[in-house]
């Protein structure tokens, strides 16, 4: 059986090849690792749950829509929630713009926790 491969966009190529072999921990490497994975050959045509808002005490979530898209929130409504296009622009959102109390990017907040209940196997295409 063939897997066909999705292209992912430009900007998350130049971002996994920026970061390789710079992770700054084992956490990170495999949260990058497995993004690109999914990016490319695992579609989620019903959502993949990637961090639940029960999982940490700031009630972030990020969930990933067919290939590469990305809804960011706080909480459970959807007025504090961004749909971002691609990983670049979910790991660049300032967390404050949907509800944090405090400035500081996706990508820094995941940072601080190590990666802290981030979840690879909620794509509800397989569940």
């Amino acid at each position: 059986m063939e897997t066909n491969k999705n292209t992912i966009w430009d900007v998350d190529e130049q971002l996994f090849t920026s970061l390789e072999g710079k992770y700054q921990s084992e956490n990170e490497a495999v949260f990058f690792r497995n993004m690109r994975f999914k990016q490319e050959y695992e579609v989620a045509l019903s959502n993949d749950l990637i961090l639940s808002e029960n999982d940490n005490e700031d009630e972030i979530y990020l969930v990933r829509v067919e290939y590469d898209e990305y809804l960011v929130g706080k909480g459970e409504s959807e007025s504090n929630e961004a749909h971002l296009m691609n990983l670049s622009e979910a790991l660049s959102l300032n967390l404050s713009s949907v509800g944090l109390a405090r400035e500081i990017t996706l990508l820094n907040w995941l940072k601080e926790r190590d990666y802290a209940g981030i979840k690879y196997n909620h794509n509800y295409d397989n569940l």
